[in-house]
């Protein structure tokens, strides 16, 4: 069933405590530690040159009382790291960040590869970069613009219809606009879905955002949909839960408020899905982005079969891809995409195919 995605991909979680295995951090230290007996009996000797005079600056590796191991410099007697053990280090990090990616949400793929086999399957399918449009329907959070720059630079500038947790709060007046700029004699491909962060400890719903310390919700507006959820089926949000956990009835915004529409609208979608967020807080992080596509994917659809004949000409078509995005921290590590729905429809609405397989 839908509603136990979430138990069942973390049951194959590396990280999962209930099998034995190691947390997340206990792995990376492990690996680090190793790496660093690696360097125990070396010295690590750095040369700088000004323009009028060379210093000499040795690093020496210590062992320390509880038997890890730190860095000295001879010089400032502060604490430095190697860059072999750092670049070491930072691939370990995106290793394992990839290997959680892809236990947590099984078919994932980066977006380079989304990018090829989308550009392929519509080629394939008589739509060309030149002609085919290109809509998105994202979250308004800036990391989820790495993904347009991928597919613009295929089928060039987008048309927006997305807002807060990727909802195309555009709807058919959005939609309708975007046909009606579509190339003539062309089609266009609407890419849409909600995303979730994975941050360096592998935490689902986080993400390390550059220039802050400590990692954050991701997606926030997800989050607060989810608590609000939660608190009006009876369910108390637990402080400190994470990313599920960060609103409450009294803090989310009704129907009515204006100065918040869209977050209301999230919340508001999201509750007929509330029995696939309940229980364990980490399982449910998993599961959100999974009911928030399925409430996306229902309405975007409804959309299209509203304002299709809008896309003109005989053979205008309309590619829909739909998923989740899966945002990860730093530059070193791609973000991918989780494809759950790939169709290519006629300006009638009628399937002409299905592009997923």
């Amino acid at each position: 069933m839908i509603a136990s995605r979430g138990l069942r991909l973390l049951q194959h979680s590396p990280t999962n405590k209930k099998l034995g295995k190691e947390s997340n951090s206990a792995i990376v230290l492990r690996k680090f530690h190793q790496i660093v007996a690696s360097y125990s009996n070396q010295s690590c000797a750095a040369t700088t040159t000004t323009t009028t005079t060379t210093t000499t600056t040795t690093t020496t590796i210590f062992p320390s009382v509880n038997g890890q191991f730190f860095w000295k410099n001879e010089r400032t007697a502060k604490p430095v790291l190697p860059t072999a053990m750092s670049r070491k280090f930072s691939i370990m990090k995106q290793n394992y960040v990839q290997e959680r990616v892809l236990s947590t949400y099984p078919g994932a793929v980066t977006n380079g590869e989304l990018t090829q086999t989308v550009k392929e399957k519509l080629s394939n399918n008589g739509l060309n970069e030149q002609s085919t449009l290109l809509a998105t329907s994202l979250c308004c959070d800036e990391v989820n613009r790495v993904l347009e720059h991928d597919l613009g630079q295929v089928y060039g500038a987008h048309f927006s219809m997305g807002g807060l947790a990727g909802f195309p709060f555009g709807g058919v007046t959005a939609f309708t606009a975007m046909a009606h700029h579509i190339p003539d004699g062309g089609s266009c491909l609407v890419v849409y879905g909600p995303h979730v962060g994975i941050d360096n400890d592998g935490n689902v719903g986080m993400l390390n955002r550059v220039g802050r310390k400590a990692s954050g919700a991701c997606c926030g507006s997800a989050a607060a949909a989810a608590g609000y959820v939660r608190s009006c089926s009876g369910k108390e949000v637990e402080e400190g839960g994470g990313a599920t956990a960060s609103a409450s009835a009294s803090t989310t915004p009704t129907m009515m408020d204006v100065m918040d529409a869209q977050q209301s609208f999230v919340g508001s979608l999201l509750l007929p899905y509330a029995d696939r967020l309940e229980g364990d807080l980490k399982e449910a992080a998993v599961e959100l982005p999974l009911a928030l596509f399925d409430a996306q994917d229902k309405m975007m659809k409804n959309i299209v079969s509203q304002a299709c004949g809008e896309v003109a000409g005989e053979n205008g078509k309309i590619a829909l891809l739909g998923g989740v995005q899966i945002n990860t921290p730093g530059d070193d590590n791609s973000d991918y995409f989780l494809p759950l729905s790939f169709e290519l429809r006629s300006n009638k609405n009628e399937i002409l195919a299905n592009l997923l397989g």
